[in-house]
């Protein structure tokens, strides 16, 4: 596999920072937002790897989920969006299911991603990038979502 680096920076948007999610007075999960790393965006099916690590343990995929384009995407089934886009300038937001989430303060967010460029398949065969980023992220405030 591959790797590119110049677009990696991008993939955990610092800025964004950490929120949990509240439900009913309870914090049952937290989210932060990321990019796809390219200078093109690509159809979700292209990514063939999505991992996690928030201070250095790796979240299971089950917790996490990607919403993009108005929708809610768990991370196992990116590998059939076929008609779904990451377009270059939007921003996903992975939330992950913690009762309780993240403590105050900053924790160490790291993304990885093996992804498919699809215009690069000659004969069946694609570039195939591996993305990673680490970054670290505060919770920075809390998000009310209605139960």
């Amino acid at each position: 596999m591959a790797q590119f680096q110049s677009y990696n920076k991008i993939l955990v948007c610092q800025e964004d920072g950490i929120s949990n999610i509240v439900v009913n007075g309870q914090v049952v999960a937290y989210e932060l937002k990321c990019r796809y790393p390219s200078y093109r965006g690509t159809y979700l099916s292209c990514i063939e790897a999505l991992e996690l690590y928030v201070d250095g343990a790796r979240v299971e995929d089950e917790r996490i989920s990607l919403h993009l384009n108005g929708k809610i995407f768990p991370i196992s089934q990116l590998k059939e969006l076929f008609s779904e886009y990451w377009f270059i300038l939007d921003k996903g937001t992975l939330r992950i299911w913690q009762p309780g989430g993240l403590a105050e303060g900053e924790h160490t967010v790291e993304i990885r991603m093996r992804h498919r460029i699809p215009y690069t398949g000659y004969f069946g065969e694609y570039l195939v990038l591996d993305s990673r980023d680490e970054k670290q992220l505060e919770v920075l405030r809390g998000v009310e979502l209605d139960g």
